[in-house]
């Protein structure tokens, strides 16, 4: 059964400063054009929030937070789910973002033959005047067999 009592879960607060060298090979990786994003103030590509909570968090970003330990075990799957971003503006290179994270939504669907656990975990980025940023949304889908009387 889905932890709903997840729902609220408060997973902290991180500082990144964005940086350009790892904003051009994230351009690269996901086949964009990397001097598009050269130079202070320059944009970063649209998918570029998923891995600001990942940067320089040492583990304890991206899906952090979330009780692995009770998600994973024989007969589950854990899968990549749907990403989403609520832009009020790009984040810029060389601004510092500061992003809460909390758990938004626990939910479960039922298929033929097994039941999907829906985890959404929010990250608000803000910049140093409190001004939101951006919104980042990451569903992490946790496959399991369905239960036989």
């Amino acid at each position: 059964m889905a932890l709903t009592e997840l729902i609220g879960t408060d997973l902290g607060t991180q500082t990144i400063r964005i940086e350009q060298g790892p904003v051009r090979a994230f351009a690269s990786a996901v086949k964009d054009d990397p001097d598009r994003y050269t130079g202070e103030q320059a944009n970063t590509p649209p998918t570029w929030p998923f891995v600001m909570s990942y940067w320089g968090s040492s583990g304890t970003g991206g899906a952090a937070g979330l009780p692995m330990d009770k998600l994973r075990g024989p007969g589950r799957m854990i899968l990549h789910g749907e990403q989403e971003f609520e832009y009020s503006r790009s984040p810029l290179v060389g601004e510092t973002l500061t992003g809460t994270g909390s758990i938004s939504d626990v939910y479960e669907r039922e298929t033929g033959s097994a039941v999907m656990e829906f985890y959404v975990r929010e990250m608000n980025w803000r910049d140093e005047s409190g001004s939101p940023v951006v919104t980042e949304r990451f569903t992490l889908i946790v496959r399991r067999k369905k239960e036989t009387a």
